[in-house]
């Protein structure tokens, strides 16, 4: 059997959208909500840093799972 390699771990919201038709204010809402930081989202500022305001990575297997689980 072929070994699958996911090379899409994370990924920013379009493509997120792309991946599961949600839209904007559900990702949004999602992130206030069961999304956990650091575990299904992450927020990177373009100086390396921290930040409240970066740009925003989402972990597409993690939510995969999440779903799954509910």
């Amino acid at each position: 059997m072929p070994q699958i390699v996911f090379n899409k771990e994370w990924v920013v919201e379009a493509e997120l959208t792309a991946l599961t038709g949600l839209s904007e204010r559900q990702i949004k809402a999602l992130r206030s909500g069961p999304w956990l930081e650091g575990v299904h989202f992450k927020r990177q500022a373009m100086n390396g840093g921290e930040t409240r305001r970066g740009l925003l990575w989402y972990n597409f297997p993690r939510i995969n799972q999440l779903v799954q689980e509910l």
